[in-house]
């Protein structure tokens, strides 16, 4: 679990890198156009971020579980 933590951190950098100029871009340009790999990029990182969350909130309900079960008996 520790593992996915710090591959979700880490996959939030370089969609903050995609984030940050293509902001900064518009607001300076208002012709400019973001490029499609830049969305296609950002949208595979969220769904990458998405995915980690997930398996992180039912590994973490599996341990209540189990610690539950053990204070149980």
């Amino acid at each position: 679990m520790k593992k996915l933590g710090l591959l979700r951190l880490f996959i939030c950098l370089p969609l903050i890198a995609l984030i940050i100029p293509n902001v900064t871009e518009s607001l300076i340009n208002p012709n400019y156009k973001v490029p499609i790999i830049h969305v296609i990029t950002g949208a595979a990182l969220v769904v990458a971020i998405g995915i980690c969350t997930i398996i992180i909130y039912y590994l973490q309900k599996q341990q209540l579980k189990v610690q539950y079960q053990r204070n149980k008996n």
